[in-house]
């Protein structure tokens, strides 16, 4: 298996050291994964957070298997099908009312986002504002792994590869709460780290000049920045300050939609609704290549025309709009609705907020446990006093990533920390399976650390 293993490439691993214990799943039966070897896991992360009904849901595969049977591709350049259109009337069916007109179907989360910010510079041009082209984005956002999307994405180490990128790309500070660039940050009101947000937001706005500005894209709930939930004021001041100086608000909600957060959008916990809406991932619960790009009616309206006005959108994918991933999409939301998965997410991940926050008095080296639903970060800290981090060598999230592994539990981790996103479907019982793993899991990766920052702290220390 090793050397078969280095016959390919594994999203962002080093393979090298993947093919020395290589992770080859074969099968899956609801939150759990089998690998070749016949070991079992929790999943954990949901593959990537798109596993929201868990593996072997049956309603969903046989609605794929049919459409197989009765259309599987319609020519994109030259027509629809009727199951994108099914597809297009449940999105816009959830979604408030007319608030949003169209929609445009993609098969991935990069295919969305990039998308998104094609559809803000053209909509510029054709309504008159044709200097508007710069796209504002968050240091430490991931918007997906396309030209533009990585252009967005805030962390150096997934960008300096591939740079120089497009221009036209300007960045934020993320805002975070629990880490920010200002004095006495601990002390200070959610509401005031808020506004001191907003103000870096609206210089950058002025600095770079508004009317070269086309968008500002940001994930309501910033997974791959550490899965920072902003202050409550940060998104409705976005909205506000975009209205004010003629920017699309651009939601990356591919990994928060469907139910993640414990609502079927994120956009509805914030009470702030975006220009462009991405989706993506639990669109079809991981079963098949599918995404979106939501549009309300002023937006769209710049696209409608004759044909001699070349006024359309000048970009498409050849699976966009499949009819297999359609159908895929259309039972896949229906599971989530008709079982109320995301009333399940709330209720989960408040239980393993709960257990974690437990684990958090047992062990010093948790720094903060932060989320919304079935989305839940842990940070880890040398010193919670100051916040400061573990050496990045140390690799304290891998750590505890591997031990979890050994245990029977998949995790998405850093040097700095470890994330859960389980499927939607995981019942009471299985939270505290979860729990009880990762406490097993931290003991054994903390001991050692914890017990030398003691030390560190203080020098008196007696373990």
């Amino acid at each position: 298996m090793q050397d078969r293993v280095t016959r390919t490439m594994v999203d962002f691993a080093q393979m090298k050291t993947f093919a020395e214990d290589p992770l080859v799943l074969t099968s899956g039966d609801g939150i759990r994964v089998t690998d070749v070897e016949g070991r079992t896991f929790i999943d954990g992360l949901s593959g990537t957070f798109c596993a929201a009904l868990g593996h072997g849901n049956a309603r969903v595969a046989d609605a794929g298997a049919a459409q197989l049977h009765r259309l599987a591709m319609a020519a994109p350049t030259m027509a629809t099908n009727d199951r994108a259109l099914e597809l297009i009337d449940v999105v816009l069916g959830l979604l408030p009312a007319d608030r949003y007109s169209v929609v445009k179907l993609f098969s991935g989360g990069s295919e969305a986002t990039e998308n998104a910010m094609k559809i803000a510079r053209q909509y510029h041009k054709q309504t008159g504002h044709a200097t508007k082209y710069k796209i504002l984005s968050h240091y430490r956002a991931y918007h997906g792994g396309t030209g533009n999307a990585v252009a967005a994405g805030g962390w150096p180490g997934w960008r300096a590869p591939y740079e120089p990128v497009a221009g036209g790309f300007v960045h934020l500070h993320t805002p975070d709460p629990y880490r920010t660039p200002f004095e006495a940050a601990p002390e200070a009101s959610p509401e005031a780290v808020g506004r001191s947000y907003l103000r870096l937001v609206e210089e950058t706005i002025e600095m770079e000049g508004p009317s070269t500005i086309a968008a500002l894209i940001t994930e309501p709930v910033l997974m791959s920045a550490g899965v920072v939930v902003p202050p409550a004021s940060y998104l409705p001041g976005l909205r506000e300050l975009c209205d004010r100086h003629g920017i699309l608000l651009i939601f990356d909600e591919i990994i928060t939609a469907f139910g993640r957060l414990g609502s079927m959008f994120a956009a509805e916990q914030f009470a702030t609704w975006p220009d462009i809406l991405c989706l993506g991932k639990g669109m079809s619960g991981g079963y098949a290549p599918l995404s979106a790009v939501v549009m309300t009616p002023e937006v769209a309206g710049a696209f409608w025309g004759d044909p001699h006005d070349l006024v359309q959108f000048h970009s498409g994918h050849t699976y966009g709009a499949n009819p297999v991933a359609c159908a895929i999409g259309v039972a896949a939301i229906a599971e989530i609705t008709e079982r109320r998965l995301d009333e399940n997410a709330a209720r989960q991940g408040d239980r393993l907020v709960v257990g974690l926050r437990r684990a958090q008095d047992r062990h010093p080296a948790i720094g903060d446990v932060r989320g919304r639903g079935l989305l839940v970060g842990v940070e880890l800290v040398r010193d919670r006093a100051t916040r400061e981090r573990f050496p990045a060598d140390v690799e304290v999230g891998i750590r505890v990533r591997a031990e979890a592994r050994r245990r029977g539990l998949l995790l998405r981790a850093s040097h700095w920390m470890f994330v859960m996103a389980p499927p939607l479907t995981i019942s009471d019982a299985e939270t505290d399976e979860v729990l009880g793993i990762l406490d097993e899991s931290l003991d054994a990766a903390l001991a050692g650390l914890e017990e030398g920052a003691r030390v560190a702290a203080d020098p008196g220390y007696v373990g």
